[in-house]
């Protein structure tokens, strides 16, 4: 775990850093997804499709977020040298400290407030009596 510093040693705020680096609108829902276990490129895009109000990810944005997300040292991407060819991608350790944050974050959002807040009304189907 890194150690936490003073306000004094921190030069930008953490909220602002966070935002940052998982800001945008796929990269808290792959680090989500890749909590679970090593996903390849077409399981991640799947698994992308389901809670995004059916609006798919296209492949340039996903290898777009993906390659952000490497490069910022939270995921990795393994190639085998198999044919097919074969990609994964999993986290790194620096990638799982973000567990806690995803859990609150999710926590939070079970309550469907977000909804509320953005206006999301649910569809007729999928109202309880």
């Amino acid at each position: 775990m890194t150690r936490r510093r003073t306000a004094a040693e921190l030069h930008l705020c953490p909220a602002l850093g966070f935002s940052q680096i998982v800001g945008g609108k796929y990269k808290l829902r792959i680090l989500w997804v890749l909590l679970q276990r090593p996903y390849r490129y077409s399981e991640i895009r799947a698994s992308l499709l389901k809670g995004t109000l059916g609006q798919a990810i296209t492949p340039r944005v996903l290898s777009r977020e993906l390659k952000e997300l490497q490069q910022r040292g939270l995921i990795i991407r393994k190639q085998y040298a198999v044919m097919p060819p074969k990609v994964e991608y999993s986290l790194t350790d620096r990638g799982r400290e973000l567990k806690p944050v995803l859990d609150s974050i999710v926590e939070w959002g079970m309550t469907g407030v977000h909804e509320e807040i953005l206006g999301i009304h649910p569809h007729p189907m999928h109202t309880r009596s």
